[in-house]
């Protein structure tokens, strides 16, 4: 799958968990300016990092934090308190977790010639 559509489909469930977590306690909260900020968050990913452990930078408003991937803590920024916590317990979420992991996933293709040379036939018959 496409890693910018899912980045945007987590985008997404991300800030419909934000508001929904939000205003479980307020339901007035919903139409306010409060949670306006959670419709314009970036989750920003970079497929092709070579780094070993993976990261996921999310913002919200002026606020940006970078989450590892696979344990879901803090590497580096701030976010409010509150919406670190969402954030870790969204990213804790195994249907979640999954997704990230596969933005980073790549599958490597095997280039097999047109044109097999008769003393590699072995080599190219089976490329697997």
């Amino acid at each position: 799958m496409n890693p910018k559509k899912i980045i945007e489909k987590l985008e997404h469930e991300l800030s419909h968990f934000l508001i929904s977590e939000i205003t479980k306690s307020n339901p007035e909260k919903r139409g306010s300016s409060d949670v306006y900020k959670y419709k314009g968050l970036d989750l920003i990913a970079d497929p092709k990092s070579k780094a070993k452990e993976k990261t996921v930078s999310i913002r919200i408003g002026p606020l940006e934090a970078e989450f590892k991937i696979n344990d879901g803590t803090k590497q580096s920024g701030a976010l409010s308190p509150e919406d670190e916590r969402l954030v870790m317990l969204w990213l804790g979420m195994s249907e979640n977790n999954y997704h990230l992991k596969a933005i980073f996933s790549h599958e490597e293709t095997r280039f097999v010639p047109n044109i097999i040379p008769f003393d590699l036939e072995e080599f190219y018959a089976n490329p697997y």
